[in-house]
């Protein structure tokens, strides 16, 4: 999910930023109408389902999605929130990442042909790892740097914050950039789609296994090489979504307009499924149990769930997201 926002805003501003067309206002409306109606909705149903459960505080932070910063609002209302704190934060820095990223592979491919007269890719990848090593470090550093700081400030320790915030996280953002900086100089015809999309499952394969392996995902951190595991998964995706892009059958498949309607709906699915509702904090657990006690087995309980909840955010798209946002455009995007 961060590797794709990453990969997609790199091929999206890109251009607007490199011909200093770019700006901030649009920038940031189209953010707010993509995230903010939704969320404020969800959120205000979950308080309103459950008076007196949270407290103003909590209201707060969860409306200006800070609630990711501070961790005992950080799954309160609504659980899946927590990844928008993320995403925000780097809404707020993406700007600045794509003009260091392409900056660095600019000069690197004016080096190469000054000095060879041609572009050579793998050394372009080797670029690309390079950068995605050191951004490890950096996160990893910068993360114990914010534990400490909260804790000696707010007497308070993060101890998931190389997992669910901006600070352990921003390493999927770049792989997503970096990848995208390296697609947009390979020309297509170079290396078949379906080929990354194979090399980009591989890579997830081997990090789901080298988990599995190592105890699952709270002992895996005790390996030496736990730094690139979790860091590998969105690497992967990011080659990934490459070969999409690149075209081929998995590409065709994921083309269709059955697809195309499930990634549209897919932020609302996301949103939605843990909504409250009077009596119920987590709605979808909710009516899993309650399929499971009529008799219907695990798996069919929880492919019902997930059709409820995909025609609430169909129905969501259409008589709310997409109205609003067109509502919002006008006023903000003039």
């Amino acid at each position: 999910y961060f590797a794709l926002s990453g990969y997609l805003f790199y091929h999206l501003y890109f251009d607007a930023l490199e011909n200093q067309t770019f700006s901030w206002k649009k920038y940031l409306s189209k953010r707010f109408i993509r995230i903010y109606p939704l969320t404020i909705l969800v959120v205000l149903i979950s308080v309103l389902a459950l008076p007196f459960k949270y407290d103003v505080f909590d209201i707060f932070t969860h409306l200006t999605l800070l609630h990711g910063f501070y961790p005992p609002h950080r799954f309160s209302i609504n659980p899946p929130l927590w990844t928008l704190t993320v995403e925000l934060s780097f809404y707020l820095i993406a700007p600045v990442l794509i003009i260091t990223i392409a900056g660095i592979f600019k000069q690197r491919v004016e080096r190469m042909k000054q000095r060879n007269g041609t572009v050579s890719y793998v050394n372009l990848a080797w670029t690309v790892i390079i950068l995605w090593v050191m951004i490890i470090a950096f996160c990893n550093g910068f993360t114990k740097i914010y534990q400490n700081w909260l804790f000696y400030f707010q007497n308070m320790w993060d101890a998931s914050a190389g997992t669910l915030s901006i600070f352990g996280r921003l390493d999927d953002f770049v792989a997503g950039i970096l990848i995208a900086a390296y697609a947009r100089i390979v020309p297509k015809g170079k290396v078949s789609g379906d080929i990354l999309v194979l090399a980009g499952i591989a890579i997830l394969a081997w990090a789901v296994m080298f988990t599995d392996i190592h105890g699952g995902a709270n002992q895996v951190g005790k390996h030496k090489l736990s730094d690139f595991v979790f860091p590998a998964l969105a690497f992967g995706a990011g080659i990934i979504i490459m070969g999409l892009q690149r075209g081929g059958i998995v590409a065709k498949v994921l083309s269709t307009k059955t697809m195309v309607l499930l990634g549209d709906i897919s932020f609302g699915l996301y949103v939605w499924h843990y909504v409250s509702v009077p009596g119920y904090a987590k709605s979808a657990l909710a009516l899993q149990s309650f399929f499971e006690t009529q008799g219907i087995g695990f798996s069919l309980s929880a492919l019902l769930c997930y059709v409820v909840y995909s025609l609430l955010s169909y129905a969501s798209l259409q008589f709310y997201e997409k109205p609003v946002a067109k509502l919002l455009s006008k006023r903000m995007l003039k």
